[in-house]
């Protein structure tokens, strides 16, 4: 394979200074070396900055930004103003690589000349270091399109973009690369927002099923705590958005579009129900209705689940 393209790895950084070793010593022992590794300390008050700093200083591959906390999406632009690789790919700080991974990835990327790469993934829990799941797709090559519905199925590559690679040939001019920048107005479902508009220049996507990503599980992550806070709920625009775009540039995507907002809505409405929080619920419920017939014209979804989702709604709306 050709290792002369420089693969840049964004690494947004928050207070995850127990993980944060583990997951640049994935990084720097990498198969694949020609690597920049673009850390964006985002105002962590633990000693995160300072482990970015040490890596920095004995791996040249390494470029550090520190700023004030401003949220995962301000980070990553801030990461996007320094990309110079033929590729980009994120990393979450607390997650971790097989020692392959890129090396894998990159070499499927140019036996198909490709533009981008989705690969499988584990959900490990932090506490036990168990694998909960894995999470692979179907395989080949797909459009943009096609990318973008794997992202949106129930099992599949889903639609995070951590386990993606994306060539940032459509996003240079005049030497200098411009990708989309996420909206900092989500703080959930900002990557799978971001990743419809990031898919729409490529017309072909390589799917790989080996599970290279290694997705850490932890009780004290935004996405796991259990309570509703503004950043939470953000995911309802957040999930009428990724419909409404999906819907302007690939209108089949629509449907798929809906059914998983839908099933994000009941997900949190249960919640919602179990915490007695009508607050929230009140924020879910008009947004139902809009999206309910998608869900149930889903034929990935069973009948079993579309029943469960029936009696989930009838407890959402009476919270």
């Amino acid at each position: 394979m050709d290792c002369t393209a420089k693969l840049s790895v964004i690494v947004p950084v928050y207070n995850v200074a127990p993980y944060l070793r583990k997951c640049l010593d994935s990084l720097l022992g990498q198969s694949y070396s020609n690597l920049e590794i673009i850390l964006c300390d985002d105002g962590s008050t633990d000693n995160s900055g300072a482990i970015c700093d040490e890596y920095a200083q004995k791996d040249s591959r390494c470029l550090v930004i520190h700023k004030e906390n401003e949220g995962v999406c301000t980070a990553r632009n801030a990461a996007f103003q320094k990309v110079t690789g033929d590729y980009v790919t994120f990393v979450d700080s607390d997650d971790f690589l097989e020692p392959n991974a890129y090396e894998t990835v990159l070499s499927a990327v140019q036996e198909h000349a490709a533009d981008a790469c989705f690969y499988g993934w584990k959900r490990i829990h932090a506490d036990t270091g168990q694998t909960q799941y894995t999470f692979k797709g179907r395989t080949g090559i797909g459009t943009g399109e096609e990318a973008l519905r794997q992202a949106l199925l129930f099992n599949g590559y889903a639609g995070h973009i951590w386990n993606k690679v994306f060539s940032t040939a459509y996003w240079k001019q005049d030497g200098v690369i411009r990708l989309p920048e996420m909206d900092p107005a989500f703080a959930v479902g900002e990557d799978c927002e971001w990743l419809g508009r990031m898919l729409r220049p490529y017309r072909n996507v390589v799917f790989l099923s080996d599970c290279l990503y290694n997705y850490l599980v932890r009780s004290d992550s935004a996405v796991n705590i259990r309570q509703f806070t503004e950043a939470r709920l953000t995911e309802i625009p957040a999930r009428e958005k990724i419909a409404q775009e999906a819907a302007a540039v690939w209108p089949a995507l629509e449907d798929p579009a809906r059914a998983k907002a839908y099933a994000r809505l009941i997900q949190n409405g249960k919640l919602a129900f179990q915490l007695r929080d009508r607050h929230a619920a009140a924020r879910i419920k008009p947004h139902l209705s809009k999206n309910r017939r998608s869900y149930f014209r889903c034929g990935e979804i069973s009948l079993t689940q579309k029943l469960k989702a029936i009696a989930a709604e009838v407890l959402i709306r009476f919270t």
